[in-house]
């Protein structure tokens, strides 16, 4: 059971570095590319630099900031990707006032979601960590029932962990409201202004700007992916060891 828990560690930890390796070296090349990229796609360029400016002439920014508001109304029970929604504000807001758009409505989805975890309690995340094999992480984030702050913070830094299910958890243990604001917000603010860059530089997409940021992007995922997995991988034969042990003194009847 460890040496296979183990390989299946090493496993994923391989296709997550050949996937980041791949398309860092891609996106590299069309980095290094860049100018031909430019040339060859010039048409494109040129037809998404008319959508822009019809975009900035527009006298409707009101009625656009509603429906980006609606829009995040929507994620807060749909899947849809906070990164797509940051991206569409700085697609049509210049960078400062899309940073400013995306700071409050962010905070106003990461309130909902703490608001229905204290009402309906922690849903999926409560459930995985009630899993047996996740007990070491269930104590880990629970930190004797009142939460962990680090664990907030840096669940929001990591890309591949949901907002909403962290938010509904950390609002079912009754975690104190301003700090959840600010840590959440915190957490998530390097991903918020990337995301909200590539969306002002979006009009160009094989701009070195518009490249350099895709570039951060997949190093940054695939980094935090992988010392999730391994540290994951870790405290679970750490936890399979402990309870193997336990079962040998017979001290506990588990079934593996």
């Amino acid at each position: 059971m460890k040496k296979s828990k183990r390989h299946q560690t090493n496993l994923i930890s391989a296709i997550i570095i050949i996937i980041t390796i791949a398309l860092i070296v891609l996106l590299s090349i069309c980095l290094y590319k860049q100018a031909s990229l430019e040339v060859r796609f010039d048409a494109i360029i040129n037809w998404l630099a008319k959508i822009e400016k019809a975009i900035a002439g527009l006298d409707t920014h009101v009625e656009i900031l509603l429906c980006l508001f609606a829009l995040y109304i929507a994620k807060c029970h749909l899947p849809i990707p906070m990164s797509v929604l940051c991206v569409i504000s700085g697609m049509v807001f210049d960078i400062n006032a899309a940073l400013i758009i995306n700071i409050i409505f962010c905070l106003f989805f990461f309130v909902v979601k703490h608001t229905e975890g204290k009402l309906m309690g922690g849903g999926w995340a409560m459930m995985i960590l009630n899993i047996r094999q996740a007990k070491f992480i269930k104590n880990w984030v629970l930190f004797k029932g009142s939460g962990n702050p680090y664990v907030l913070a840096v669940s929001r830094f990591v890309p591949t962990i949901p907002l909403g299910m962290v938010s509904k958890l950390y609002g079912s243990m009754n975690y104190d409201f301003v700090y959840y604001c600010c840590l959440s917000l915190l957490g998530f603010m390097p991903r918020l202004y990337i995301y909200t860059k590539i969306g002002t530089a979006l009009y160009n997409p094989f701009s070195r700007e518009f490249i350099i940021l895709l570039i951060i992007i997949v190093a940054f995922t695939g980094l935090t992916t992988l010392i999730f997995n391994i540290f994951y991988g870790i405290k679970s034969r750490q936890m399979t060891k402990t309870l193997l042990m336990y079962s040998q003194k017979e001290k506990y009847k588990i079934v593996l």
